[in-house]
């Protein structure tokens, strides 16, 4: 049986010994930050923009998401010199700030709330070029992670003013589990033990639907958290239930494409995350999906928490997002406090 322990660390346990968290400031009378989800302005000396130090901040900000159709990097990134970073500016809700001086302590410092609320700003100090490099080469992924994270909760502050108390309540009763549902998800189908949840929308004639898959199933064995064990849990649902708009027309796994997997901390439960495409198997549609396949053990079953996205015209990293953020709020009903 899996065991509950943490195998996936949190950012700051990964993010250097010489870091430091910075104090949270009174943000009763700041602004309110401004942007987008998944912008980034990073502050920068135009000297180091150009170099080595410029092209691993791109690496950090602009590698690709994982598991999408088209090429999109994981965040919007723009960059300031930083004398130009004044006035607006400084109420970016997400703030990548590098300063290079000789006499800097080499360090990562984390500051919240700082020029406006709701705002987020790591602080790389270094006194070389070369310091600098070692720090962001030593915590590409765990900066990644930190401002993924952020607005993973930003999302969830956001939907709690908006739940769907009726929808929630009847999952807890299905399943077991709690769960956020914001507005606009209805449900489609289910059995006793798979419920479908879907969200539409339209920009101008484009059909956007997020989908909200949430499945259980007797726990038998670890192998259930194998990549193999999601495609075919995963297919024998989305056949039953997720019928596309042809005659004999199902979502299926891509499999002949990647799936991209990483063990993750689900609220104190381990769980692992994959990401992939899905395809209508005899119609045209397509997309990402992002799964949770968690453990309840209590009851010796397995829980998964799947999401997809359909958006044709259209970037997904956002949408996909929106649905990490709602499968993040899961807990087992009984550990709630």
């Amino acid at each position: 049986m899996v065991r509950n322990t943490l195998f996936y660390s949190l950012v700051l346990a990964i993010i250097l010994s010489a870091c430091e968290m910075g104090d949270k400031l009174n943000s009763d009378s700041l602004p309110s930050s401004a942007g987008k989800y998944g912008e980034v302005l990073v502050v920068l000396d135009t000297s180091y923009e150009n170099g080595v130090v410029g092209e691993k901040i791109r690496e950090i900000f602009q590698a690709e998401v994982e598991g999408t159709p088209q090429s999109e990097p994981l965040f919007r990134m723009s960059t300031v010199n930083t004398e130009n970073f004044k006035s607006i500016l400084k109420r970016s809700r997400n703030l990548f700030k590098v300063s290079i001086e000789k006499s800097n302590q080499n360090k990562i410092k984390i500051d919240r709330d700082v020029w406006a609320s709701d705002q987020l700003l790591i602080n790389i100090y270094a006194n070389s070029k070369e310091s600098a490099l070692r720090i962001l080469d030593k915590n590409v992924e765990g900066i990644r992670d930190y401002y993924n994270q952020e607005e993973v909760k930003r999302l969830q502050k956001q939907y709690n003013n908006q739940l769907q108390s009726d929808l929630m309540a009847e999952v807890e009763e299905q399943f077991g589990i709690s769960i956020s549902i914001p507005p606009a998800f209805i449900k489609m189908s289910g059995d006793s033990s798979t419920l479908w949840l879907k969200k539409e929308k339209k920009i101008g004639d484009h059909q956007i639907i997020q989908g909200l898959l949430i499945y259980s199933q007797p726990y038998s064995s670890s192998g259930v958290f194998s990549d193999s064990a999601m495609i075919e849990n995963r297919d024998q649902k989305t056949k039953v239930f997720v019928e596309g708009a042809r005659e004999n027309s199902y979502m299926k796994v891509y499999d002949e494409l990647p799936v991209y997997s990483k063990e993750i901390n689900l609220n104190g439960l381990y769980a692992k995350e994959y990401r992939a495409l899905w395809h209508m198997e005899n119609d045209f549609m397509g997309g990402p999906f992002i799964h949770t396949t968690v453990i309840d053990e209590e009851n010796q079953k397995v829980i998964h928490l799947d999401g997809f996205v359909y958006a044709p015209k259209f970037t997904k990293r956002e949408y996909v997002r929106e649905l990490e953020a709602i499968i993040k709020t899961f807990k087992l009903s009984q550990t709630e406090a």
